[in-house]
């Protein structure tokens, strides 16, 4: 009488399922990143404006314009109310004026080291280049991150006259942000 030995469970190799997770990651990767491309509409950087570490934007939509809204905390007996942020941006864009955008947070670290650079250089520029402060967790700027489809920040955005824009993310050194802002008021 012959033995039988027992069934055995054909085993996939490990090389097999480590080629596998690897296309697996890779295709989860490429995914995340076009959607994280498409999600930045609206903005434009240039490669070497961005540290190697940070995602780049990579697109030439000016922001568009959109109707100007006014707050509603502002008191009838002033002239002219203070605009949401993104009223104000829209009448500047609508007069060409050079417009700094400045999308952060009064929590994150990084967000915070940004406010105080740009604390310090903005104001060298402030007659010839126009300052759009965005808190991003004021509900009243929901609709300008969505516009600009804002999903990291700091985010820099600068729109030259011709209402063409240049962004980054993260960031930006004192030396580089004033260079930037030079650029666009010298436009």
């Amino acid at each position: 009488m012959s033995k039988r030995k027992p069934a055995q469970k054909k085993k996939t190799p490990a090389i097999q399922w480590g080629v596998i997770a690897g296309a697996a990651a890779l295709i989860v990767v490429v995914l995340l990143l076009k959607t994280y491309r498409s999600d930045l509409v609206g903005l434009a950087v240039s490669q070497d404006e961005v540290e190697p570490t940070l995602p780049v934007v990579e697109t030439a939509v000016p922001l568009q314009s959109t109707p100007a809204v006014a707050e509603t905390t502002v008191p009838p007996a002033q002239p002219t109310p203070a605009l949401l942020p993104e009223a104000h941006l829209d009448q500047l864009l609508a007069a060409g004026e050079p417009v700094f955008i400045f999308f952060h947070s009064n929590t994150c670290v990084q967000c915070v080291r940004m406010t105080e650079i740009v604390e310090d250089v903005y104001p060298e520029f402030s007659d010839s280049v126009a300052l759009v402060d965005v808190n991003v967790y004021d509900e009243r700027n929901r609709s300008l991150l969505q516009r600009a489809n804002i999903r990291a920040i700091p985010t820099l955005i600068f729109i030259n006259r011709e209402g063409e824009a240049q962004g980054q993310i993260g960031v930006m050194e004192p030396d580089a942000l004033r260079e930037q802002l030079q650029a666009l008021a010298e436009e």
